[in-house]
């Protein structure tokens, strides 16, 4: 359940992230363009999922990540 919401955070963190780069828009479209199951790799390849200071994301969080991004601008 404490795992939950650290990840839950974190992901908050990673759209957070996304909203600051500058070109969020197209990449938006690009994420929901891409096929379901690589979308969490679209995001940990953008970087919005590592957190500032670490090296690499959790792969939860980037799920995560997707999954609350590709309910933008809905």
């Amino acid at each position: 359940m404490a795992e939950d919401a650290v990840v839950e955070r974190l992901a908050s963190i990673c759209v957070g992230q996304f909203n600051q780069d500058s070109e969020k828009d197209r990449k938006l479209k690009e994420l929901k363009e891409t096929d379901s199951w690589k979308r969490n790799e679209y995001v940990k390849e953008q970087g919005w999922a590592t957190m500032p200071g670490d090296k690499q994301p959790d792969s939860q969080v980037d799920e995560l990540c997707a999954d609350m991004l590709m309910q933008l601008g809905r």
